[in-house]
């Protein structure tokens, strides 16, 4: 099982949608069909699935996840805490860690069949304060940028299409990763991040000038 690194390695460089040799798809129907973020059915950001990162402990998140009939096959570790676990079609979608100290989840992060739209996203939460991209393609053919929603504690990977490409209101959230809202003021301070410039280039997005950049140096999690 692989470690979830946070926060800042994860959340504003955007290594987890990058691995060794020929990575996994961004956009597949065999990811997790989940679209709770929009509709708020069990419950609303940052609560996923009824495990609420910031609040959760997680040996009642383990017992959810075995739970529910969307989810199957889960691995888990107490030392430190994380667990991984795959969609019911057999398709690893979910990862999760929690804080060694207090024993609360921190952190979840969702690979989503594209059933989430961009304009979907931006109906329910409006316009994200800031915009995350990657500094490399994540393949020839799929690129991704980061909606930042710090109130919400969301990042969602969008993939707009290739390094050619323009954001569209109808291109898929892909990834969700939830984090505890009260923790985004302390991840922020190591972030270097874009403002929302709307429905642009892949290539604007990647040649604007940042409009947070690090206060602090981030260290490993």
């Amino acid at each position: 099982m692989k470690r979830l690194f946070l926060p800042a390695t994860l959340l504003f460089i955007g290594l987890v949608l990058a691995g060794c040799g020929a990575p996994p798809p961004l956009v597949s129907d065999r990811y997790l069909n989940d679209n709770s973020l929009v509709t708020g059915d069990p419950c609303s950001a940052p609560c996923f699935q009824n495990i609420t990162v910031g609040k959760t402990t997680f040996a009642d998140a383990l017992t959810l996840i075995r739970n529910n009939a969307n989810f199957k096959d889960l691995q888990s570790q107490d030392n430190p805490p994380q667990a991984a676990w795959n969609a019911a079609n057999g398709e690893p979608c979910c990862q999760m860690t929690a804080n060694a100290q207090t024993g609360i989840v921190d952190a979840l992060l969702i690979r989503v069949a594209p059933v989430m739209t961009v304009r979907e996203v931006i109906e329910k939460y409006g316009e994200p304060p800031y915009v995350s991209v990657l500094p490399r393609d994540y393949s020839e053919t799929e690129t991704a940028l980061g909606l930042i929603y710090p109130k919400q504690g969301n990042v969602l990977w969008v993939m707009p299409g290739n390094a050619q490409s323009s954001l569209d209101p109808n291109d898929p959230v892909v990834i969700v990763l939830y984090l505890n809202p009260a923790d985004f003021d302390r991840l922020l301070e190591t972030a270097e991040l874009n403002g929302w410039l709307g429905y642009a280039t892949v290539a604007e997005y990647r040649a604007a000038t940042p409009v947070l950049t690090p206060r602090v140096t981030p260290t490993p999690n």
